[in-house]
Parts: C-alpha cells; structure tokens; sequence
C-alpha cells in the first residue's frame, strides 16, 4: 500500500491470529476494514487443540501449517500418561495463510512497522506515512500492546524455543515437568521442536545475553540438550492489559489478556475473543457503549481470573519444592477457581442474539457459572419458568408441551441438558428463580 491516508469504518492493529479473524468476520459483516500488521514472522510451532481446528473450520478459515492430531505424553505429577492430543502448527505458516485470506475476503491490508496508534484520533500511523482512520479501532498487537495502569501481572516468566537436533523421547507432543520450570516438545516437519520455561530470574548473573540463554536453558533441562541456534525468546507472564474497555479501541486476544501457555488456551482465547468484535462492533457504533463494556468487561475480566486461578491448581498439582513451583502455586490468590453456586437462580446478563448484543435473563448453575441463555438455539429461560417447581416431564410431553415447534432433535438436546445439568428432579421453584444479580454474561450459548 502506497503512502497515503485510508478512511475505514474499523481499523485494527496487529494481524496475529485474533486481529485477523475479527477483521474477516467484520468485512463479512459488511464493514469496510483495515489491518495493520508486521510483515510475515519466522517459523514457530504451537500445540493446537482440537476444539481451536474445529472453529477454524466452522468459519471456513485456512487450516495451513497445522499438521495432524497427535498423542501428548505429560509427566507432572507423577509417572508419565497419554492425554488427549493435539496439532502442531507452524505458526508463520499458519499466521500469514490467515491474512492472506483476510485480504481474499476484501479486507485491506497495510503492511509495515506500526508508529502509532491514536485513538482519540482514530488513527493508526504506519512507518511508511500510511494513515488509517476508522471510526472505530481495534487494539491486537498481542504482548507488544501497551498495557494500561491498571494491568495485572503474574510472575515473570521466560520461553526459549528452537528447532533442535535431539532425539525426542517418544512421537507425537510432550510436555514434561522439570525442577524449575517446564518443557514442551514436539516433532515437526522440520525436526524436533523444543520449548523451556523457567523463571525470568534465571537469566540474571554475568555474562553476555548468548552465555544467559546457555545457562537457563541447561538449568532447565538440567544439561539433556543443547541451546537451538537462534531460539525465539518470550516474556510469557500471564497478564490483564486493560481491565477497563476504551470504547473507541477495544482490546483483543493478548492485548486484551495474555494467558499462560501452559494452558494450551492462547490460540483459543485469541479466536475466541475475535469472535466478539462483530456484535461488540456493532453496539459501539450505534451508541450502545454500555452494553458493549458490560459484555466486554465480563468476558476479558472473567477469562483472565479463571485461566490463572485454573493455572495456579495445576501448579499446584505437580506438588514441587522449586522457586518456580511455590511462586506460580502461590498466585494470583486462594480463591476457587470455580465459584461454588450452591443452587440455580436467574440472572441478568449481556448476550449475543444474531449478532447483537442485549440484556436478556440467563440461568446460573454450577456448571455454567457464565449463564446460559440458550441450549442449541432454544431459549431456556422461559422453559424453567414454565416448569417451575414441578419435575420435568418425559421427553415425549416435554417435546408436546414445551417445544411443539421445534424440530425433535433439538427438544431431545434441550431435554438431556436439563437432565446433565441436574434441573431434572426438584427444579427451583418460581421463589428461588430470581435474579439474584445483574452480572454481565459472557455466555450466549451451552451445548
């Protein structure tokens, strides 16, 4: 793109995995959008879950560079398992066949150093003189996005990676705990992948930044392989960059929250969290900054207290004695992970419908602590209110009386949630059905 000054309705910065799909769901929309990125960024490989390729391919999004499920080996807490699996992706790949869709999908994009991202202005300035004003901007530069006062930060944190000539111990994905910190590790199309993570601390002493990385890198694998030749190095602590949504750039993916990669929920979160940009979009430019903050907040706010306080258990679990280990045990807080929700109760919530965003009542339970609104596209609401107090029926009357116009399929899901979720026997009566707050729902959906 030559030098010039571009008018968009949105403009996003950063054209990483959450930038990219939000700016094609926007163009989708109908928008007129703009993404600013780096130019293509050097090999790395990721584990993929499942559930991330299955959302790629609901959107009919490009699934280059992500190589076939396999077995991940784990030792913890204990003699090594099976568990689950997962793809291994080569990022560059996969990162730049995502924006080159994007821009199939008429999305226009500028490439370049990004100077400047104004936002009282609505402006993102590009190193070449480009400017790109919208009427609204998106922030999705990752970790390199400036972090608000009000930031959250866990301990911190370093990642060392590289293509390297060991002899991976086993085929598929590993992940392995070690005396002070971690390694994942998994064979690629270009030979073994290797990643450590130790404590930032680890790379103070003497010595040049090579001879740190040397060091850290034997303390963490206690000397069983040699440094790759130019490991990609992170700072990966877990962070809330901006608790309070700026109406006129909402955050996305790790600008929004930077999770542990531990989790395996960075992709994840980062589409997840693009998948909000539309109806959060929408609200935003008819006006509506009240709804938008509510559902942006509560999805930002709880997505970062529930992955770390789920982090901090899993630290716990691998019970060791280690700086690394204590401290990530030690934090955020002692707070459960998951609020306990002694009984269902009905709450007020922002959901997504169609698209759109709007205050509609939810059920809470234990299971759904973020409130669902709908069970396969079927309001549930109005189902409990109607049973009330009394047990729910056979599927063959509940389909008669409560889903008449439904196909059978989706009754006969409507009825086992309800079973599942424990609303079959004793459902709350109308008395314990109230709103027992006003909490925004980050939830519009359980299947």
């Amino acid at each position: 793109m030559d030098a010039l000054e571009s008018k968009y309705d949105i403009a996003i910065a950063g054209g990483g995995p959450a930038g990219t799909l939000a700016a094609i769901l926007l163009a989708r929309a109908g928008y007129k959008v703009a993404l600013a990125t780096q130019p293509g960024s050097r090999a790395r490989f990721e584990g993929l879950s499942p559930r991330v390729v299955a959302v790629l391919r609901a959107h009919d999004l490009p699934l280059t560079g992500v190589g076939p499920a396999l077995p991940r080996h784990v030792t913890w807490d204990g003699p090594g398992r099976a568990q689950n699996v997962e793809h291994i992706v080569n990022r560059g790949a996969f990162d730049q066949a995502l924006r080159d869709h994007a821009q199939s999908e008429g999305v226009g994009l500028c490439y370049g150093a990004i100077v400047a991202v104004d936002v009282p202005r609505g402006e993102i300035r590009m190193g070449d003189g480009t400017i790109l004003r919208a009427q609204l901007l998106f922030e999705a530069r990752g970790r390199r996005a400036p972090r608000a006062a009000q930031a959250q930060i866990g301990p911190a944190t370093i990642s060392l990676a590289g293509l390297s000539a060991a002899v991976l111990p086993r085929a598929g994905a590993a992940l392995s705990a070690q005396p002070e910190g971690w390694i994942w590790q998994a064979e690629t199309s270009n030979g073994p992948w290797i990643q450590v993570v130790g404590n930032a601390s680890a790379l103070a002493g003497p010595g040049g930044k090579s001879s740190k990385l040397a060091r850290f890198w034997a303390q963490i694998t206690q000397g069983a392989s040699d440094l790759p030749q130019n490991p990609v190095v992170q700072a990966i602590a877990p962070r809330l960059n901006a608790p309070q949504m700026d109406p006129r750039c909402p955050r996305l993916g790790d600008a929004a929250v930077a999770l542990d990669p531990l989790s395996g929920h960075g992709l994840f979160w980062a589409l997840s969290s693009a998948l909000m940009a539309v109806p959060v979009a929408g609200a935003l430019l008819a006006g509506q900054q009240d709804l938008a903050r509510d559902f942006y907040q509560a999805r930002v706010i709880e997505t970062f207290w529930r992955q770390t306080r789920v982090g901090r258990d899993f630290y716990r679990s691998a019970a060791r004695a280690g700086s690394f280990w204590q401290t990530r045990a030690a934090w955020p807080d002692d707070t459960p992970a998951h609020p306990e929700i002694p009984a269902p109760y009905l709450s007020e919530r922002v959901i997504i419908r169609g698209n759109r965003l709007e205050r509609a009542e939810v059920v809470v339970i234990a299971s759904e602590p973020g409130g669902a609104a709908f069970v396969h596209g079927a309001p549930i609401v109005p189902i409990l209110r109607r049973l009330g107090g009394n047990p729910l029926p056979d599927f063959d009357q509940f389909h008669a009386q409560f889903m008449p116009q439904r196909p059978l399929s989706a009754a006969q899901a409507v009825h086992g949630w309800l079973i599942h979720r424990g609303l079959a026997q004793g459902l709350p009566s109308p008395s314990n059905l109230e709103d027992r707050d006003a909490k925004p729902c980050t939830q519009d959906e359980a299947a």
